[in-house]
């Protein structure tokens, strides 16, 4: 009976390191995210959502724009920048209807310490979207 016990207590315990390393592992890293473009059917327009997460508390800096490809050249549609204080930024930008074609969503970010010093800086480009008409 002690024995069964020590392996139930044993198996919760290894069960429970199990949980927290998968946590650590799901915890977003550090740095930009774009995500794919989506269409909102109800607003009629196309929404991309970026991020920036700091290592530190900073001054960040985070633009998202809205990319659509012709041929094989890419530009931007339209962008949107935020600012704020901390160790997270979130912004959207959308533009409405969806014209044909493949869109992708940007993200570029900086982190800005108070004496102006960069602290940090990346960019992520989302996996493509296609609109049909």
């Amino acid at each position: 009976m002690r024995n069964r016990a020590r392996a139930t207590v044993l198996a919760l315990v290894l069960i429970m390191i199990a949980i927290g390393a998968v946590d650590a592992l799901a915890a977003p890293a550090p740095g930009a995210h774009a995500r794919r473009p989506s269409y909102d059917a109800s607003a009629l327009e196309l929404v991309g959502k970026g991020g920036y997460r700091a290592p530190q508390r900073a001054q960040l800096k985070l633009t998202v724009c809205l990319r659509k490809k012709i041929g094989k050249r890419s530009f931007d549609v339209r962008c949107e920048s935020a600012e704020a204080r901390g160790k997270l930024i979130l912004a959207q930008v959308s533009v409405p209807g969806c014209v044909a074609g493949v869109w992708r969503t940007t993200a570029s970010a900086e982190a800005i310490a108070r004496d102006g010093t960069v602290l940090g800086s990346d960019s992520d480009v989302s996996r493509p979207f296609r609109c049909r008409s």
